[in-house]
């Protein structure tokens, strides 16, 4: 035979454990939220936002270190084409940081026409190649620094945010459960 007191204890609800995991839950997936929201337009009209991907821009069609690199690929060959000799001469001398002068190309060009013209779509592939390449490394780098920009976000923002959001809808679950 169960006491008064007892029996009243055990049908008397806490909200307290759903409310403290919903805002756990919450504060989480405000955690992952700080990173996977995407920049705003805001942080993307920031000065020193604009600065880097105008700095990324510059460099990406400059002769550097990715460019040696492509270069000495194409110099470790035993034998060359004649299109990779000529992109090979385009870039003897350059300094890093110093793009390459059209006429440089026009010359690479006409140098190719006058020897081999069937060498002349191979050239273009070899220079198509090179600029993919440097492409690809800005998309990186742009990637790395939007992470970078999005570490900066304030991280009690999204933790509280996440938090009330979760402990919310943790009570209009418990409202919502039907008595049994």
């Amino acid at each position: 035979m169960k006491t008064n007191a007892i029996h009243n204890h055990e049908n008397t609800r806490t909200i307290i454990g759903p409310l403290a995991q919903g805002a756990a839950i919450g504060a989480a997936a405000g955690v992952a939220g700080k990173y996977l929201i995407p920049l705003t337009a805001e942080e993307k009209k920031s000065d020193e936002y604009i600065k880097i991907s105008r700095k990324v821009q510059e460099q990406k069609n400059a002769y550097n270190f990715r460019t040696q690199k492509y270069i000495n690929s194409l110099m470790a060959k035993d034998k060359r084409s004649l299109a990779e000799d000529e992109f090979i001469k385009m870039f003897d001398g350059a300094v890093e940081g110093q793009k390459i002068k059209p006429s440089k190309i026009k010359t690479a060009i006409n140098n190719i026409v006058e020897k081999n013209p069937n060498e002349l779509f191979e050239f273009k592939r070899i220079c198509k190649n090179s600029s993919d390449v440097a492409e690809q490394t800005a998309k990186q780098f742009m990637s790395a620094y939007n992470l970078i920009t999005k570490h900066i976000r304030p991280l009690t923002f999204f933790i509280a945010t996440g938090a009330i959001i979760g402990g919310a809808v943790a009570l209009i679950n418990d409202a919502l459960k039907v008595k049994k």
